[in-house]
């Protein structure tokens, strides 16, 4: 008889809002005014970690938070679904994550509509751009743009600049739709990726593009918490160790909670 160990998992709590068909972290929260929305990717979802920031927001400000973060999400995901965007425009305040600009619909192609690091298609004006590449070889947007950038750097520019411009466009039209208090969360990784830091291909002047749209704007660099230690306090199967080590680890966590919490006090001015 052998006895084989259980693997760690976390109980995400996994829930949905009214009509929208995206599966969010629970528990589900009341959506009885007045509340706070968190909209972001991976990092506001909170995957592998058992308290995150927006468990410790609403532990710090006695709000009541709803976590509307998406694994792999782009501003598409939540600007193109009316259910979700009904659920934003009835909350008192709403965080908005900084995401990144790969991950959303543009000149030069296509993502899914609700998983936005798929990518669906390519128009005409990116083929000739990079006529030598195959692109059904990609599923993904982050090893698509990777693939472009070694083919021909020099054409890749005016990929990024699309992205840019796609990404300052599609986010002051989100920020326009919502009624409620505004801030902006940028959870910078000064720590370099593929695409140097995260979120990829966002700077600060695409932030500062938007500040008008915006009340208030919080950004915490984790770059420092991002250490292998920290992977000793997540919860995850020894087969997603690769993928855990691409999450905010705990501290990052409660560093930014800690900064958020400050200003979702407030009703106007900066926090940093």
């Amino acid at each position: 008889m052998s006895f084989h160990a259980r693997e760690p998992a976390l109980d995400y709590y996994p829930c949905r809002y009214g009509r929208c068909r995206i599966t969010f972290r629970g528990p589900r929260a009341a959506l009885r005014p007045p509340y706070t929305v968190v909209v972001g990717g991976g990092e506001t979802f909170g995957k592998y970690v058992e308290d995150p920031f927006t468990d410790q927001l609403a532990e710090r400000t006695g709000r009541r938070i709803v976590n509307l973060g998406i694994l792999n999400a782009g501003i598409d995901a939540f600007l193109k679904d009316d259910a979700l965007m009904e659920i934003i425009r009835g909350a008192e305040t709403v965080v908005v994550q900084v995401m990144g600009a790969h991950n959303l619909s543009n000149r030069f192609y296509t993502v899914h509509p609700r998983r936005n690091d798929r990518f669906l298609r390519h128009s005409m004006a990116l083929a000739s751009l990079f006529p030598e590449v195959d692109f059904s070889d990609y599923a993904f947007t982050r090893h698509m743009l990777a693939g472009l950038r070694a083919a021909r750097p020099e054409a890749f520019s005016l990929v990024v600049q699309e992205l840019r411009a796609a990404w300052t466009a599609r986010t002051r039209l989100f920020l326009s739709h919502i009624p409620g208090c505004k801030i902006m969360l940028w959870i910078e990784n000064s720590g370099r990726t593929a695409f140097g830091p995260e979120p990829p291909f966002v700077d600060i002047d695409m932030l500062q593009a938007i500040e008008g749209e915006i009340d208030k704007f919080v950004q915490c660099d984790v770059g420092e918490d991002m250490t292998d230690a920290g992977l000793d306090e997540m919860v995850f199967p020894d087969g997603e160790r690769a993928a855990a080590k691409m999450m905010l680890r705990p501290d990052a966590h409660a560093r930014i909670a800690r900064h958020l919490s400050r200003a979702v006090g407030m009703r106007s001015g900066i926090a940093a």
